[in-house]
């Protein structure tokens, strides 16, 4: 099979230049005659098997690249967490008569904080949803300029990155939810 050079150069993204030549046997139980036929006409250049040259590819082999990754999710559920707690808290700030309301009538502690964390874990429930959406779409759309590209969303990803999230819901939700169920009913109705 013949790949005109700019079409290999553009897959690889090496443009102007000419740095992997894949060659197809007709029988794979000879590739290794191949490999060595070539080493002998090329001494000095690398030549492997297609699989050993995509396992060089993978996350693992790129130094730091795992380090770098984990770092990211980290600050991500960072800011996550910062979020959410920002917005609680300005929820708890903005009901303050709706909570005193609620105590008046006779809701205890634990009615309060467990309203505000549902509320909490709600909008993290479709959050999640839009977010496993928005990441298809993009996948979609990274997949349609850059055919190669392999891009996977996996069941246990998205089963991972939901655990996070409704973690981060409860954790960041529970102290604005626990100063909500401290506030003294009298003050409360008085606030404006």
């Amino acid at each position: 099979m013949f790949v005109p050079i700019i079409t290999l150069q553009e897959l690889v993204g090496a443009r102007d230049k000419a740095s992997i030549f894949f060659l197809k046997c007709t029988r794979p139980e000879h590739t290794e005659d191949v490999m060595e036929e070539i080493r002998g006409v090329l001494p000095g250049y690398t030549v492997r098997p297609l699989k050993d040259l995509l396992a060089l590819m993978t996350s693992t082999n790129v130094p730091g690249l795992e380090t770098f990754i984990h770092a990211m999710i980290a600050l991500a559920i960072a800011i996550g967490l910062m979020v959410i707690f920002l917005t609680m808290y300005t929820t708890v700030i903005e009901r303050t008569r709706d909570i005193g309301v609620l105590k008046s009538i006779g809701a205890n502690r634990s009615f309060i904080v467990r309203v505000l964390i549902t509320e909490s874990a709600a909008l993290c429930a479709f959050g999640v949803i839009a977010g496993v959406g928005l990441s298809y779409l993009v996948r979609a759309a990274f997949l349609a300029g850059f055919p190669t590209l392999s891009i996977l969303i996996t069941t246990a990803w998205i089963v991972r990155a939901a655990a996070i999230a409704f973690a981060g819901a409860v954790f960041g939700a529970s102290y604005p939810a626990w100063l909500a169920s401290r506030k003294d009913p009298v003050e409360a109705l008085s606030y404006d």
